[in-house]
């Protein structure tokens, strides 16, 4: 059977952008020639990054005017790490999101959605991991600097943190699917553990019985689960994409953040 990968690429691009989730490299310009003074950060890191390939040596075949510092190198590994792991992050959203309607009430077996939402917080999380680290490194860079210019960046500064406090949310998710409960049949078991030790305790198991009362609660509170697991996953889900949407304004911070300190040293 041949399957339609561009069908579902598209499909799954159409998920993204409903969601407000576009490409990284989409962030910066408003056209071919304008800034985006709302994500200038990008643009400054394209046209103005902490290390610049010395091309003209390359083509020249001379030495370079001078060699990068261990800084430029590891601010430039980490922001370029960043790009791609949130390339990753976007993949694997948009192919929990392509899943999610097939997700269905007390499902013993994982799914496709939890498979790729547990992929996109592993990414995410790194991503978010890349842009602490380049700030820890941009502070190191231009201590004195920032000591400096210390008032005037304050409101970029705590504008970064709410954002890596926001993002702490999914950190905390990926934590706990990584050290606790992974996957759905651990969650059912751990559901119908619970039910067992209930009735354990009460010594008896919920009446079931055509038209009698109790089944009927029985029955009724079983919808209301299945309901409150369905908006659950729709949760998570907006979980994912809002992190996204997070992370990019913080990667715009903070490379505006490094250019501007770096352009005042």
């Amino acid at each position: 059977m041949t399957i339609d990968l561009d069908a579902v690429r598209n499909r799954v691009e159409e998920l993204l952008l409903s969601r407000g989730v576009f490409d990284i490299d989409a962030f910066g310009w408003l056209n071919e020639n304008d800034v985006d003074p709302e994500f200038a950060g990008y643009a400054m890191w394209t046209l103005d990054p902490p290390y610049d390939h010395d091309v003209s040596s390359w083509q020249e075949n001379t030495p370079p005017s001078r060699a990068p510092t261990k800084a430029e190198q590891r601010l430039m590994e980490l922001g370029h790490d960043f790009f791609g792991l949130m390339k990753g992050t976007r993949h694997f959203i948009g192919h929990a999101l392509l899943h999610q309607p097939a997700v269905r009430p007390l499902r013993v077996e994982p799914t496709d959605f939890d498979f790729n939402e547990f992929a996109a917080l592993v990414a995410l999380t790194a991503a978010s991991d890349r842009l602490r680290d380049f700030i820890i490194v941009t502070k190191r860079q231009y201590k004195k600097t920032r000591d400096k210019l210390h008032v005037s960046s304050l409101g970029l500064e705590d504008a970064l943190k709410k954002g890596f406090d926001a993002i702490d949310k999914a950190r905390f998710d990926r934590n706990e699917a990584a050290h606790e409960l992974a996957t759905q049949p651990a969650r059912v078991q751990r559901q119908l553990i619970s039910a067992d030790r209930r009735a354990f305790e009460e010594q008896r198991w919920p009446v079931r019985g055509s038209g009698e009362g109790p089944y009927e609660d029985f029955i009724a509170e079983q919808e209301l689960l299945d309901a409150k697991e369905l908006a659950d996953v729709e949760a998570r889900a907006k979980l994912l994409c809002d992190c996204y949407v997070t992370l990019v304004k913080m990667g715009e911070l903070s490379f505006r953040i490094e250019h501007s300190w770096r352009q005042a040293k």
